[in-house]
């Protein structure tokens, strides 16, 4: 099923935002704006936010919802970036989720982000009532049902009827399951267990972390652990032997273009954020009964790097269905049918067919065909 792009409709949810924003506060002033005094208790804020789950790690493990000021700097600074991110990677499933589970959802954005892409249906649970009801008011304003369930869900659900088509535990493993806590491993890896057995037939459990190295390995590690134990990956991998990224010791994350709203723009100014793309690592995984895609007998690759320069042109790191392998192109202009090269996009699927195959590196040559078999943010097409 060919999926339809989705509008971020940024412009009609950024005031949204503002306005729920004043109402926690109790606040009054312009619906589209921020007044100086405001704008600069937002930047710190998201400053210590950042600061404190993303360097010195201080916050990872807490209630950090409880604090009043950090709360309302997610809801208007990280807020967006994982909605945008939301919507990218929950475009990467075979169909769209009717039925969707939000886990560790704070004020909803990966939630917003499902009902984005037409879920019928999508329960909110996290351990903040008033980060829930923040996610309630965006998606209500808006014109969306969201159920919310406060529950502190670390090892365990709420109580829940049925199946879901997609579940998503986003931002939240290093918070629930902390490397510095004895049997963090096992306890986590029992409750992906039970994620993935609340599952459709259909369904998949979307992880989302921070591109960072020690997040980013640690999501790599887990590949690893649940493909030897035979879950099957829907994105980003199409390899299904061990990462390559781990013996080579290198990072493998998502890379994705954002929109940036005037508010998302100043904020980053004033907080000396150099953000210029949006980079997480994820895994989108199968009900272990569905199995891997079924992909086509001939090798897909993803690109997984941006364009590397090199002494013979611009080159790209790709991981397919025959391992990791490098691309490029060292002629004065790419032929007619492999012209897609020019334009690659980390994170875009394709097929390479009669290159000039050195060990694991690919050229180009008269005669290659390079085709996009998936733009990024879209699924694989399965063979029937």
């Amino acid at each position: 099923m060919k999926s339809k792009k989705i509008s971020l409709d940024l412009e009609t949810i950024t005031p949204i935002l503002i306005g729920i924003w004043r109402r926690f506060y109790k606040l009054s002033g312009p619906p589209d704006r921020l007044q100086t005094r405001e704008f600069r208790s937002v930047v710190e804020a998201v400053q210590k936010l950042k600061s404190g789950l993303e360097i010195g790690h201080d916050l990872i493990g807490t209630d950090y919802f409880n604090e009043p000021g950090l709360l309302g700097a997610y809801l208007l600074y990280q807020w967006n970036l994982h909605y945008q991110e939301g919507i990218s990677l929950i475009g990467e499933l075979p169909r769209p989720p009717r039925r969707v589970l939000d886990l560790a959802s704070g004020p909803g954005a990966f939630a917003f982000a499902a009902l984005r892409h037409g879920a019928r249906e999508v329960i909110a649970v996290d351990r903040s009532k008033a980060a829930l009801e923040m996610a309630a008011e965006v998606s209500g304003r808006y014109g969306f049902p969201l159920s919310i369930r406060p529950h502190l869900i670390k090892g365990n659900l709420p109580p829940l009827e049925g199946n879901f088509d997609l579940i998503i535990a986003g931002h939240c493993l290093e918070e629930l399951f902390p490397s510095t806590y004895k049997g963090w491993k096992e306890s986590q890896r029992q409750w992906l267990n039970l994620l993935l057995s609340r599952l459709t037939p259909d369904g998949c459990l979307l992880l989302v972390s921070s591109s960072l190295p020690h997040s980013n390995r640690r999501l790599l590690e887990l590949r690893d652990e649940l493909v030897k134990d035979s879950i099957p990956v829907q994105a980003p991998c199409i390899w299904r032997g061990e990462c390559p990224a781990l013996k080579s010791n290198s990072p493998c994350y998502g890379q994705r273009e954002y929109e940036k709203t005037y508010l998302l723009r100043e904020i980053q100014r004033a907080a000396n954020i150099n953000l210029s793309s949006l980079k997480m690592s994820y895994l989108l995984l199968r009900n272990p009964a569905s199995g891997w895609p079924i992909l086509p007998e001939e090798p897909l690759y993803r690109v997984i790097s941006p364009p590397i320069e090199t002494h013979s042109g611009q080159r790209f790191y790709l991981c397919g269905s025959d391992g990791k392998k490098d691309i490029g192109c060292s002629l004065k202009d790419v032929p007619k049918d492999a012209k897609a090269f020019s334009y690659l996009k980390r994170g875009e699927v394709l097929s390479v067919k009669n290159a000039l195959e050195r060990g694991t590196h690919l050229d180009i040559i008269e005669g290659t065909q390079v085709t996009i078999s998936a733009p990024v943010g879209k699924p694989i097409q399965e063979s029937e």
